[in-house]
């Protein structure tokens, strides 16, 4: 006879998981009957959600909430609410700016990185356009996406932010992009260095310069990147051009 193992699992709210830790937190009070209640003083509700926070937010809300707050559902809802989501100016400006601020390092902490910077904008309630997420989002690819990026470019108006994110992650897995890195930049020659050593061994301190002043017609020509490699080279990050088309468009953001 078969026996059927059910364990419950609690989500413990940490300082970066808080849209994860709402619905079931919402769920279990709701089944406590206690959800309504948070909206005024009550115990039981205050209890349940305590025991769904990790050390670090019960410290939080130990150093922070005031004696009389204590044992009041409404009060550390609103507590909590405040500190991980906010729909203020403030918590607006925070939440595009560290979705802004998101790097590419590699495409395995990329991704989580874009979706918890995402989930920061709509808890905030910033009416930031999918479009506007996606865009920016393409530029901090690094070049291995590049058949991505062309692809999404000609549909991303009619897709969610979701299916991009989506897309993305299905594109890696297939082009086994998941464990790629940020490339380095490569070393500089040692003849485009700021002191350079003649090609004679034999004088100490002897730089390139010195030597082809009585020899300039030995000078290696020095190579000038084209336009169009600096100008690519800034497409994988936060432009000027973007700050300011977002301060154009959300000009109560304090960019």
């Amino acid at each position: 006879m078969a026996t059927e193992i059910v364990r419950e699992s609690k989500i413990l709210l940490n300082n970066d998981n808080y849209a994860l830790w709402l619905l079931p937190m919402k769920a279990k009070l709701h089944k406590a009957k206690s959800l309504t209640i948070v909206t005024g003083i009550h115990t039981y509700a205050y209890a349940e959600i305590v025991q769904h926070l990790n050390q670090e937010v019960l410290a939080y809300v130990s150093s922070t909430q005031t004696e009389t707050d204590e044992f009041n559902g409404y009060k550390l809802w609103q507590l909590l609410k405040q500190k991980y989501a906010g729909n203020d100016l403030t918590s607006r400006t925070t939440a595009l700016k560290k979705y802004l601020a998101v790097e590419y390092d590699s495409f395995s902490a990329f991704l989580p990185l874009i979706r918890s910077a995402n989930q920061k904008i709509v808890l905030s309630k910033l009416a930031l356009d999918d479009q506007v997420k996606t865009i920016l989002m393409l530029d901090k690819l690094p070049p291995e996406f590049h058949s991505f990026k062309t692809n999404i470019s000609m549909n991303f108006e009619t897709e969610s932010f979701e299916e991009v994110l989506k897309k993305l992650e299905d594109f890696a897995a297939q082009n086994q992009l998941n464990e790629l890195k940020k490339r380095s930049t490569s070393p500089i020659s040692s003849q485009a260095t700021m002191y350079t050593r003649s090609s004679d061994p034999d004088i100490s301190g002897h730089t390139e310069d010195s030597c082809y002043q009585k020899h300039p017609e030995k000078r290696a020509p020095k190579s000038v990147a084209s336009s169009s490699k600096q100008h690519s080279s800034h497409l994988t990050r936060y432009t000027q051009e973007d700050k300011e088309y977002l301060q154009q468009k959300y000009p109560d953001l304090h960019l």
